[in-house]
């Protein structure tokens, strides 16, 4: 009879354990998920695609599409090398970035808006330059102006369609109606095509086309780093 209630006492503990578990896992299942608004949301963003809006539209609560469009431009100048050389490249460039979208947001938790999200991009964003010496060049007892030492012009374009993968934070149909979203990732749009050509003296540089775009090769992995707002219509 000892041994019997001396078992009894140990297991108590065990059991009351096992209660508490039970009952709070029950209280985690029994707790209502966060309130549900399906059908359409407005999108905007801003980051390294350019400034963007989209449309979203939540198929259920693990699953939304959306498409949206992206577009930045900038221009800029630079220079090669120093004022001090005997020959100096100055450089007008331009950036456009113009871009389309279609991607597929995945929900794994009901309760976060934690989101894997794929698709792909229509991409036509372009790079052009002009560059010409900036002064004109004396080579012996010779001095050459700048329209004679000539000029040189390219022009970098990528693969239309690049696949994109990523992760984001921001669930615009779940709870409030007004959301923040972080989008995180890359598409890959192939190593840059470039057209080069030069005149004057520097034609003799034609070659270097091929230069060029072996540098650009990097940017076939183009980084997503986008933040925005949304708005549950």
């Amino acid at each position: 009879m000892k041994h019997l209630l001396y078992m009894l006492l140990l297991a108590l503990p065990v059991v009351a354990t096992a209660q508490n578990g039970s009952l709070a896992g029950a209280t985690q299942a029994t707790r209502p998920l966060p309130p549900y608004r399906p059908g359409f949301a407005l999108m905007f963003s801003a980051g390294s695609t350019g400034g963007g809006v989209a449309v979203g539209y939540s198929i259920n609560r693990s699953v939304a599409v959306r498409v949206g469009a992206n577009l930045f431009n900038y221009d800029g100048t630079l220079k090669s090398g120093k004022d001090t050389d005997d020959i100096q490249i100055g450089f007008d460039y331009s950036v456009k970035l113009k871009n389309a979208d279609l991607m597929v947001d995945l929900y794994p938790f009901k309760r976060s808006g934690f989101r894997i999200t794929g698709g792909a991009y229509y991409n036509i964003n372009t790079v052009t330059f002009f560059g010409k010496p900036t002064k004109d060049v004396k080579f012996n007892d010779t001095v050459f102006t700048i329209d004679e030492v000539g000029t040189l012009d390219g022009k970098a374009d990528f693969n239309k369609v690049a696949p994109y993968v990523g992760l984001g934070f921001g669930n615009p149909y779940t709870r409030k109606r007004l959301k923040f979203m972080v989008d995180i990732g890359f598409f890959y749009q192939q190593s840059p095509q470039v057209t080069f050509r030069t005149t004057g003296m520097l034609e003799p540089s034609s070659d270097q086309g091929a230069v060029i775009q072996k540098n650009l090769e990097p940017l076939k992995y183009y980084p997503v780093v986008n933040l925005g707002l949304s708005y549950k219509l």
